[in-house]
């Protein structure tokens, strides 16, 4: 009896804490079609002279801060676009995606690395 009250505990608990999860994951709307923030993603991450975003139809301004939150780069996003940071010296970054009301898409780290690193 104990045995499987513990496995409907479990059963329940997992279920209950899937549906919290998936009902706070933000979505990005774009025409008829509505993305996951989290199905948006940079990549290469880690890079050491550019990188892209897949998913990025939502995304029309990519802004680069240092983690002093010291702005560093600006570009205006379209589909396919690569982001030359060549420019950037090592270490890490925020790469903070807005839509085309300036709103946050999504925020993410970038580490920048030297070749073979």
């Amino acid at each position: 009896m104990n045995r499987l009250v513990l496995f409907t505990y479990i059963i329940l608990s997992s279920i209950v804490s899937f549906n919290l999860t998936a009902q706070n994951v933000p979505t990005v709307n774009y025409g008829s079609t509505e993305v996951l923030a989290d199905d948006i993603k940079v990549f290469p991450n880690p890079t050491t002279d550019y990188f892209q975003i897949n998913n990025s139809l939502s995304v029309k301004k990519v802004i680069i801060y240092n983690m002093f939150g010291k702005e560093v780069k600006i570009f205006n996003s379209s589909s396919n676009t690569v982001y030359d940071v060549t420019d950037l010296k090592y270490g890490m970054y925020i790469v903070k995606m807005l839509d085309d009301k300036n709103r946050t898409v999504k925020s993410v780290k970038l580490q920048k690395t030297s070749i073979g690193a």
